[in-house]
């Protein structure tokens, strides 16, 4: 990933692949209720109606948009180590305890908890980033993790299936899933130190590489940032984009199998085999994002670096939308799918390095701040298609929901055309000297 100097040591990388091993089970945990909720087994115990279901998947999203700024704060007041850990033993703790549970009252109540426990981990595996390596290598950094959540998102529902199959029940790949949750959080305290300088496995080489590469770290501030969150201009540019995005990539994991089965034509199997193709595009598209963010931040300087995944990738996603109800086969539309997919993915590691670099001292507080708005986007797609599919303006080929999430792309390229990375969160009454720390 970086050309390191002779001699020194490359803590950093035990850091990142942890963190994307985190990455990898916070979607596991997170997606293997949808598999859950629809397995025999679940379904003959617990005898729950579609409405039921709908509250049980809906509960975990309310909490973990809600538990965003929260989380976030705790991680920059306290140190991502800290908060990391207890994050993951929590929502391990939580899905564990819902493979206890035996109402339908009890499954929202855990799993609202483990809405609050993952809600989180990426703002402080985002600011242990922002400490441990250099500024030009940050965007691949970060795709690591990010392709550790996509890898597991991609995985979950098979990985899920095939435990149960195999153990004949659903409370038991719950149990397995929570107790490899706290061998991680195990090797999350023993690996992970809040600076490099902290850490007794690194040298001073490894140290002066990550402080000589960019913008020294801020002074410590455990305030909550409210005021510079409100005030900053970029930030809320950022955070509508993040709506736009995650509208319109949301419909890939929510209405697409059905948009193949109803208006393609394929069977429910062919259409999730078909959805999961779609999804593994993505797992690509965030480790190919992450070299495209540095190498146009070398080119360009950070300012165009950081915009221009984001202005190609929305571009990329509005135009494989806007033909997806002229194609005449549903191999093509999975093909502008996988392109809308690939393209998506492919801007989140210039996102979270936007966050990084806009956030300086309060990084996790940043991202949680846009990662809010993000799944306030994603969970309006629950309530919006289905409004579209019922009204009289509905269209056989689902064109005005296509349409409907190619404006979102278009939103999300156009917002990102006026973020400046290089101008960080400040306190606009503190004096000018001040705003530049």
């Amino acid at each position: 990933m970086s050309e390191t100097p002779s001699g020194a040591t490359h803590v950093r990388y035990a850091l990142l692949g942890v963190a994307t091993a985190n990455a990898f089970l916070l979607y596991l945990d997170r997606i293997c209720m949808t598999t859950v909720v629809h397995s025999p087994s679940f379904l003959r115990e617990l005898h729950l109606s579609e409405a039921d279901v709908g509250n049980v998947l809906s509960s975990f999203f309310f909490a973990y948009a809600l538990g965003q700024l929260p989380a976030g704060w705790l991680a920059d007041r306290f140190g991502p180590r800290r908060m990391l850990v207890a994050y993951i033993v929590l929502w391990s703790a939580c899905t564990a305890l819902t493979g206890l549970a035996t109402s339908i009252a009890a499954i929202v109540i855990v799993r609202l908890a483990c809405g609050l426990s993952e809600a989180g981990a990426y703002p402080a595996s985002a600011r242990v980033i922002s400490r441990w390596f250099p500024f030009g290598h940050r965007a691949r950094a970060n795709s690591f993790v990010a392709f550790g959540g996509r890898l597991g998102l991609a995985l979950a529902p098979w990985l899920t299936v095939e435990v149960i199959a195999r153990l004949n029940g659903w409370r038991p790949v719950l149990w397995i899933y929570g107790g490899i949750g706290l061998t991680l959080a195990a090797a999350t305290f023993f690996t992970f130190r809040d600076e490099p300088a902290l850490h007794p496995w690194t040298n001073e080489a490894e140290r002066e590489l990550i402080r000589s590469s960019g913008p020294p770290p801020s002074k410590p501030d455990y305030r909550f940032p409210w005021l510079e969150l409100l005030c900053h201009r970029g930030l809320w540019l950022l955070s509508l984009g993040a709506i736009g995005l995650n509208f319109g990539w949301a419909l890939l994991v929510t209405w697409l199998p059905k948009y193949l089965q109803s208006v393609r034509g394929l069977d429910e199997e062919d259409a999730n085999f078909s959805v999961t193709i779609v999804l593994a595009c993505g797992v690509a598209g965030v480790l190919f994002g992450g070299w495209w963010c540095d190498a146009l931040s070398r080119w360009f300087g950070s300012r165009w670096g950081r915009r221009l995944p984001i202005i190609i990738g929305g571009l990329i996603g509005t135009a494989a939308y806007l033909v997806c109800p002229s194609l005449h086969s549903a191999r093509g539309v999975i093909i502008a799918c996988g392109l809308v997919a690939f393209a998506t993915d492919s801007a989140n590691p210039a996102i979270w390095t936007l966050s990084q670099d806009i956030g300086r001292g309060h990084v996790a507080a940043t991202l949680a701040w846009s990662n809010m708005w993000g799944n306030l986007g994603a969970s309006a797609v629950a309530k919006t298609i289905p409004l579209a599919l019922a009204s009289t303006m509905h269209r056989a080929d689902w064109s005005e929901v296509f349409w409907m999430c190619a404006a979102s792309f278009l939103i999300f390229a156009g917002c990102a055309l006026f973020i400046d990375s290089t101008k960080p969160l400040a306190n606009p009454f503190a004096p000018r000297e001040e705003r530049a720390l």
